[in-house]
């Protein structure tokens, strides 16, 4: 990994922490799971996903619309923190 690569995985590494706090989780979680997905962002051995990188997951209303698409948000829960693989899951900010 270069030093800009690695600056990179940084920011994304303290975005994700950040927008995991805000979403509820403890500081020592949102930490562990920031880290979790640097090394499988860094290893490129886990193809699990977190809802929160997927385009159909809403943020506001915390639920899927490809699963839920009448906005049962309760019935998300904690998934939305969980490594998983999804038949839905489309790549947030891809085309």
């Amino acid at each position: 990994m270069t030093e800009e690569e690695l600056e990179i995985a940084i920011g994304r590494h303290n975005r994700r922490f950040k927008t995991f706090m805000s979403e509820g989780l403890s500081e020592q979680e949102a930490w562990d799971l920031a880290d979790q997905l640097f090394e499988r962002d860094r290893e490129g051995l886990d193809d699990r996903r977190l809802c929160f990188e997927c385009k159909n997951y809403d943020t506001e209303k915390r639920t899927c619309n490809k699963i839920f698409p009448n906005g049962k948000a309760d019935l998300v829960g904690e998934l939305r923190f969980m490594l998983q693989r999804c038949p839905h899951f489309s790549l947030r900010g891809k085309k």
